[in-house]
C-alpha cells in the first residue's frame, strides 16, 4: 500500500481547486455569474435609493438572468439526452428528484436531540454494535450427506480472472478505507492485476488478510419510519476495493460449486442468478390461485428476523460451511475474513470511534450475501413436506393449503420447529413484524403463535414490493403504484426546465415507468378499470408535454416511439413464458411445464394447453391469462434461440386485438 501511495504522490499531477466565492460558482458558467453579479449590484442600488429608475434596472437584469439560466439548463438537459451518456443522465435526474439530506437530527435514549455530525456518528455506531450477537459456543449437530464427498478447498486466482473483475468495476471516485477507489483500480487494471494476483495468492495460502481489509466505514442508510430514530437506519459497509476483487473471485468459485452440487435450496430466490422476486412471487401466486380455484383456503405466515445479517454467529456459520464441503485453505481464509473485523460510522465527514465486530456478515461486501444464504439454507429442512417454504435472503414465508383442521396443527408445529431452529442458531424472530395472511373464505382465519406470542392477522401485506390481498385481486397494489407514479411524474415536470418532449419522456421512462412495471407478470390486471387506471399515468404525462397535447394518446406514443403500458405488460408476460420454456429462469415447472405441451400439425411445437379454470383469480393469473396469445405466435418466433431476438420479433407483431386500451 505504501508503494502505491508513494507512486500516486510522485506521478499523479495535482490541481488547486479554489474555494467557491458563491453558491453559483460551480453551478453556472462565467457569463451567467457576471449577469448575477450585475443583478446583485442593481438590487443594492435599488435598496439604497428606491427610485423608479433603479427598480427598472433591477427588473431588467432579473429578466435577463432568468432567461439566460433557463437557456443554459435547457441546453444542458438536451445535451444529456442527445449525448447518450446514460450514467450522466441518471446522476442529473437523481440530483433533481432524490433527496440527499443525509442523516438529520437524531434522538438518543434520553430523548435528547443530537445535531452535531460527530455525535450522530457515535450514536449510530453504538446502535449498530448493540445488535451484534454474542456467541454461546454451542454448535448444533448438522446432518452429513454420505453420498456427498466432494469439497472445495482451493481457489484458482489467475491474471485473467482478476483482470476481468477489475474491468467490470464501476468507475467511482469513492475511496475505501485504504484510500483506493474503483476509478483508480479500473484504469490501472492491466498494470495492477499481476501485483494483486501475488497478494491474493499469498493471502489465500497463509489464511491471513491485511488488517485494513477487515475494516469497514459504515454509511447509515435510512429505511422508513421516523428519521430521528436510529432503529430506522441500516448499516452499509464501505470496504477496500482490493478485498472486494478477491471476494468476487472466491464468491464465483463457491457459488459454482454449491449450485453444481445442489447445496443451495431451490426455495431460496435471493442473490442468485435465474432467480428473483418475480420467480418467487410467481411460484407463490400460482400455488395460491390453484388452491382458490378449487375453493380451498391458504394460510401464509410471513416471518421477519431482527437484524438477520448482523446476527450471524461466525463459529456457527463456519460449521455450516464445513458441512456443505467448504474446507481447507478456503475455510481458513473465510474464518480470517470474518474474525477481528472493525468498523466506524461516517456522518457528514465525521468518523466515530472504532468498534470490534463480533458477529454478522458485512452488508456491502461481495461475499457477505452468499455467506448468509449458507447460514439460512437449512431452515427449509426443518418443516414438514406439506408446508411450502419460500426464502428471499432473510425474508421467510410459510404457507399451507387448508384441507382440514389438521392443517392448522401442522402449521403450528412448523412454527414451533422454526422457533427452536432460530434459538439454536441465535437468530431473533421479530414477532411484531410477523403476520398471517388468510387467502380464501372457505375456512375462518386461525390464530398462530411463536413462543406463545400470537401473530397478528392481516387482510393485505407488502410481499417483496407487491401488495397481496386475501382475494388475489391486486387492486390495492395498483392503487399504490399509480399514486406514487403520478407524484413522481408531476415532480419531473416541475424539476426540469426543458420542455423538450424527448428529454421529459426519457426521465419518465427511467424514473416513473419502473414503478408501474415492477413484477408485472405477477399482478398484471385484466379488469378494464385497473388497466385504464395504470394507463392514465402515461396518458396524463404525455398530455402535458409541450407540442403534444393536441394529439391523441396513441399519436403521442407514436411520436415518442413508445408502447402503451398494457402492451408492454403483455410482452413482459410472453417474455417470461419464453424464459420458463427455455429454462432461462429457475422456477417450478408446475407453472408452465413442458409436459403440458400438445403437439399438433396446425399448432407450433410449444403449444400450451389451458388448464381447467373455476375462479377469476386463476383465470387472470400468469399461468392462464396469456396462453392464447402465446399459442397464436408463429413457429419461427417461439423457436428462436436468443432472448433478445425473441423480444425484437415481438415488436413486429400486432397485438391490438388483445388490448383493452384500443
Amino acid at each position: 500500500m505504501s508503494v502505491v501511495m508513494c507512486g500516486i504522490e510522485s506521478f499523479v499531477p495535482e490541481r488547486i481547486i479554489r474555494s467557491c466565492i458563491s453558491k453559483h460558482a460551480k453551478q453556472y458558467p462565467l457569463y451567467i455569474r457576471k449577469m448575477l453579479n450585475k443583478k446583485c449590484s442593481a438590487w443594492r442600488l435599488y435598496k439604497q435609493f428606491h427610485t423608479p429608475e433603479t427598480k427598472a434596472r433591477y427588473v431588467r437584469c432579473d429578466k435577463i438572468c432568468k432567461a439566460a439560466i433557463d437557456r443554459f439548463i435547457t441546453t444542458k438537459e438536451n445535451n444529456l439526452v442527445n449525448g447518450g451518456r446514460i450514467g450522466d443522465f441518471y446522476k442529473y435526474v437523481n440530483n433533481k428528484i432524490v433527496s440527499k439530506s443525509g442523516v438529520g437530527m437524531l434522538k438518543n435514549k434520553n430523548g435528547e436531540s443530537i445535531v452535531i455530525a460527530a455525535d450522530k456518528a457515535e450514536l449510530l455506531n453504538e446502535f449498530f454494535s448493540s445488535v451484534f450477537t454474542l456467541d454461546n459456543h454451542a454448535i448444533p449437530s448438522l446432518p452429513v450427506d454420505e453420498k456427498f464427498s466432494d469439497s472445495l478447498e482451493e481457489v484458482d486466482f489467475s491474471f485473467i480472472k482478476i483482470f476481468r473483475v477489475l474491468n467490470k468495476l464501476k468507475a467511482k471516485h469513492t475511496m475505501g478505507p485504504d484510500g483506493l477507489s474503483t476509478f483508480f483500480l479500473k484504469n490501472l487494471s492491466g498494470s495492477i492485476a499481476f501485483p494483486l494476483l501475488l497478494i491474493f495468492n499469498q493471502s489465500f495460502q497463509s489464511g491471513r488478510l491485511p488488517a485494513i481489509w477487515k475494516h469497514a466505514v459504515i454509511t447509515p442508510v435510512f429505511k422508513k419510519g421516523l428519521a430521528s430514530n436510529v432503529n430506522n437506519y441500516r448499516p452499509i459497509s464501505i470496504t477496500c476495493v482490493c478485498c472486494k476483487v478477491m471476494e468476487t473471485v472466491i464468491k464465483d468459485e463457491m457459488l459454482s460449486f454449491l449450485l453444481k452440487h445442489n447445496k443451495i435450496t431451490k426455495q431460496q430466490h435471493g442473490f442468485l442468478s435465474k432467480r428473483s422476486t418475480v420467480t418467487q412471487l410467481l411460484e407463490c401466486v400460482n400455488d395460491w390461485s390453484l388452491a382458490l380455484n378449487y375453493k380451498q383456503s391458504v394460510d401464509c405466515i410471513y416471518i421477519d428476523f431482527a437484524k438477520a445479517f448482523d446476527s450471524v454467529v461466525h463459529s456457527k456459520l463456519c460449521a455450516k460451511l464445513a458441512a456443505i464441503g467448504i474446507k481447507g485453505k478456503l475455510l481458513n481464509w473465510i474464518v480470517s475474513f470474518l474474525s477481528c473485523r472493525t468498523q466506524q460510522v461516517k456522518v457528514g465527514g465525521q468518523l466515530s470511534s472504532t468498534v470490534n465486530v463480533i458477529s454478522g456478515v458485512p452488508q456491502g461486501s461481495v461475499l457477505g450475501p452468499l455467506l448468509f444464504l449458507v447460514y439460512i439454507n437449512d431452515l427449509v429442512d426443518v418443516f414438514d413436506s406439506k408446508l411450502e417454504v419460500k426464502l428471499f435472503a432473510d425474508d421467510v414465508k410459510i404457507y399451507i393449503v387448508l384441507d382440514n383442521i389438521a392443517s392448522f396443527t401442522l402449521m403450528q408445529d412448523g412454527l414451533n420447529k422454526l422457533a427452536i431452529w432460530a434459538d439454536l442458531w441465535q437468530l431473533t424472530i421479530s414477532i411484531p413484524k410477523c403476520s398471517v395472511l388468510h387467502l380464501g373464505t372457505s375456512i375462518s382465519p386461525h390464530n398462530y403463535n411463536i413462543n406463545n406470542n400470537v401473530l397478528p392477522n392481516t387482510n393485505s401485506i407488502l410481499d417483496l414490493g407487491v401488495t397481496i390481498d386475501c382475494h388475489l385481486r391486486f387492486n390495492l397494489h395498483i392503487n399504490n403504484i399509480v399514486a406514487k407514479a403520478h407524484q413522481r411524474a408531476c415532480l419531473i415536470l416541475r424539476c426540469f426546465k426543458s420542455r423538450n418532449a424527448g428529454v421529459l419522456f426519457r426521465a419518465f421512462v427511467v424514473y416513473v415507468r419502473p414503478l408501474l412495471e415492477y413484477c408485472a407478470p405477477v399482478w398484471s390486471p385484466s379488469y378494464k378499470s385497473d388497466i385504464f387506471q395504470i394507463e392514465s399515468v402515461q396518458r396524463r404525462f404525455t398530455k402535458r408535454l409541450h407540442s403534444l397535447w393536441p394529439e391523441s394518446y396513441f399519436d403521442r406514443l407514436t411520436v415518442l416511439h413508445a408502447d402503451c403500458l398494457q402492451l408492454r405488460r403483455l410482452k413482459a408476460d410472453l417474455t417470461m413464458i419464453y424464459k420458463i420454456v427455455n429454462n432461462l429462469v429457475d422456477i417450478n415447472n408446475n407453472i408452465i411445464s413442458l409436459s403440458s405441451f400438445k403437439i399438433n400439425l396446425r399448432r407450433h411445437s410449444k403449444y400450451l394447453v389451458k388448464p381447467k379454470i373455476n375462479r377469476n383469480c386463476r383465470f387472470f393469473s400468469f399461468a392462464c391469462r396469456n396462453i392464447d396469445v402465446w399459442n397464436s405466435l408463429p413457429e419461427c418466433i417461439v423457436n428462436i434461440n436468443n432472448l433478445n431476438s425473441f423480444k425484437d420479433k415481438l415488436n413486429n407483431i400486432n397485438f391490438n386485438k388483445y388490448l383493452s386500451v384500443f
